[in-house]
């Protein structure tokens, strides 16, 4: 960005400023003035910015001309420096180095201006890359004379700049000359992701309609950095692979994925010591779990590109309780010590480098369970479980403990219920039956939340796989997974109440499938990047609950009917009698089958026995 520091002068250029003006014939007296205007580009947006300009020198309007070719004639050009400014322009001219005593018509601070070069150095902002340290008299010059605003300068002219929040610029039309451009930034609610500006010099455009080919005179790009911060759910602790798909049992490990950049830290001071906290720059990621639906949060791999960072070398990690929550659900992962190069830090890093942060927690036993999807969106979904990050850096080179705050995005994970309603054969409720959900050949474990729901949970070494119906006929399934192809339960009534008279012999099997589809929030880019195809949040859109009923077809949708469940809750009978067993299916005219050979066989017995009886007569 050698063109950031070119334009200080905005194309007025260093040709012009070099200029012995020995043949202008003009003096130092203020000449009549024309207007020019000024356009900075705030390309991170206008939003909590204020741009002030100081006039440092006018143009000799109405005095120099345009070449053939409409260009700036520089033989005809000089700067007129104001007498009350002369002061504070000679201490910031002798700032950078260039020392000047008047000449013919020229001032001293005039002829200090014919001194200070277009481009003294190729480093971006004018500072050595990452650091305060200035490389250019430009840079110098600049920074000191806007020391001086605050202290012992008033400008002999200045005037806040106007914001134009949709195109994203600063103007103003200004009497023609070379300004000071000063920002001050207020982070906060609906601020831009930005930081306050280094101080720019530019010039006006010319009033004079002649000169047609100008050059970039009269525009500058506001000097300020911003940094992402992206999240996404992540398939495992390598983060390399996103979870399009995030469902979840109760008791996962869900893992997130969180990326930001090196904010642009030319112009800044930094504190090894971490002592001096006006210079010791802020950078960090705090990460929030949903109050009471995650536990275990922790950090799993910290990296600056390739490079694996060392937590307490290069950063630290905190937990906190946020608000609402009693536990720690907060992750702080500081990289104080990175960003200072404390001693003990990797120094190798870089404005710009991605840093990725994969962290982890386990979905809890109460975390939100649903039965369906909700209408695309973005944000946190009052049917999911949500996990929130947000980025912290510093923002005023001047007073590095002065940070913005970047509200990263939202993402959601999920997981399910269903329920099992036991009932009589005259569809009255039945407690007391004991059931087990198994997905493939393995039953899953449950504990019970305050409600009587059963709920997943492969911690807790007291969980059960026995599921009881209470009083109600109800057992709560909670804190199941779907999945795009489905995820097929197995449930199976393991034992039939033993009072009542009920068959032990019909104890009903069948089969629950989960199908999920999402829709993924293109808001919400991932891996820091805009161009993203695919972002880091997905938002469930539907859930589809299908059966297989048992051969008895005492599993149906409703008390009084035989029809295959579709929702998420079923009726599952239990009966006394054969007779009360549905008149229909194959597998009843099985059994009646079944029944009628016994009963044949059994008067065939007693025939046989009956005629044997007659002979011995």
């Amino acid at each position: 960005m050698k063109s950031s520091i070119r334009r200080f002068l905005s194309g007025v250029a260093a040709v012009a400023i070099a200029l012995s003006g020995l043949a202008l014939g003009v003096g130092s007296a203020q000449a009549a003035t024309s207007e020019g205007t000024i356009t900075v580009t705030a390309s991170n947006g206008t939003a909590g910015h204020t741009l002030n300009a100081y006039k440092i020198a006018a143009y000799n309007s109405g005095e120099y001309a345009a070449t053939s070719d409409g260009k700036l004639d520089t033989s005809t050009f000089r700067y007129i420096v104001d007498t009350s400014d002369e002061s504070a322009i000679e201490t910031a001219l002798a700032a950078a180095g260039i020392s000047a005593t008047a000449s013919g018509t020229l001032t001293k601070a005039e002829e200090g201006l014919k001194q200070l070069l277009g481009d003294s150095s190729a480093a971006p902002y004018g500072y050595k890359q990452g650091t305060n340290t200035r490389t250019s008299d430009e840079r110098k010059f600049a920074d000191k004379l806007a020391s001086l605003i605050s202290s012992t300068w008033t400008s002999s002219y200045s005037k806040q700049m106007t914001a134009d929040a949709n195109a994203n610029t600063f103007t103003a039309t200004l009497p023609e000359g070379l300004y000071l451009i000063l920002d001050t930034y207020q982070s906060g609610q609906g601020a831009a992701n930005s930081t306050q500006s280094v101080p720019m010099i530019v010039g006006t455009t010319f009033a004079n309609t002649n000169i047609t080919e100008p050059g970039d005179v009269g525009k500058v790009t506001l000097k300020h950095t911003s940094a992402p911060i992206t999240k996404e759910v992540v398939t495992d602790d390598t983060g390399t692979k996103p979870n399009n798909d995030p469902s979840y049992n109760t008791t996962d490990t869900v893992y997130f994925k969180l990326t930001t950049k090196i904010p642009n830290y030319d112009g800044y001071a930094s504190d090894p010591t971490l002592n001096n906290t006006k210079t010791t720059r802020q950078f960090s990621i705090v990460d929030t779990f949903e109050a009471g639906k995650f536990t275990k949060p922790q950090v799993v791999s910290v990296y600056d590109g390739e490079q694996e960072l060392t937590v307490n070398s290069d950063y630290d990690v905190k937990l906190s309780p946020g608000p609402g929550s009693s536990e720690n659900n907060v992750v702080t992962i500081d990289f104080q010590k990175l960003v200072n190069k404390e001693p003990n830090a990797w120094q190798d890093w870089k404005s710009g480098d991605t840093i990725s942060v994969i962290v982890s927690g386990k979905l809890s036993t109460a975390a939100t369970t649903t039965t369906k999807g909700s209408t695309d969106g973005t944000g946190a979904d009052t049917l999911g479980n949500n996990n929130t990050v947000r980025l912290e850096y510093s923002n005023n080179p001047a007073d590095t403990s002065s940070k913005t705050t970047v509200q990263g995005p939202i993402v959601n994970v999920y997981t399910h219920r269903f329920t099992i309603n036991k009932i009589k054969a005259d569809g009255s409720a039945l407690s007391g039956a004991t059931f087990q959900v198994s997905t493939g050949s393995t039953p899953l474990k449950f504990t019970k939340d305050n409600a009587g729901a059963y709920v997943v949970n492969n911690d807790d070494p007291n969980a059960t796989s026995d599921l009881v119906s209470d009083n109600n006929g109800k057992i709560v399934v909670k804190g199941v997974k779907a999945s795009a192809d489905g995820v097929t339960y197995t449930v199976t009534e393991t034992k039939v109440p033993t009072t009542g008279g009920y068959l032990q012999s019909v104890a009903p099997t069948y089969t629950v499938t989960l199908k999920d589809e999402f829709k993924n929030d293109k808001s919400n880019p991932a891996r820091a990047s805009k161009t993203a195809t695919q972002a880091g949040d997905d938002w469930l859109i539907g859930l589809q609950y299908s059966y297989t009923q048992d051969g008895y077809k005492l599993v149906t949708a409703s008390t009084d009917t035989t029809d295959v469940p579709t929702g998420d809750t079923v009726y599952v009978k239990n009966v006394t009698s054969v007779t009360q067993l549905p008149k229909t299916g194959a597998a009843c005219i099985a059994m009646f089958t079944v029944i009628g050979v016994a009963v044949v066989a059994v008067a065939a017995l007693f025939a046989v026995r009956a005629r044997k009886a007659a002979q011995r007569v």
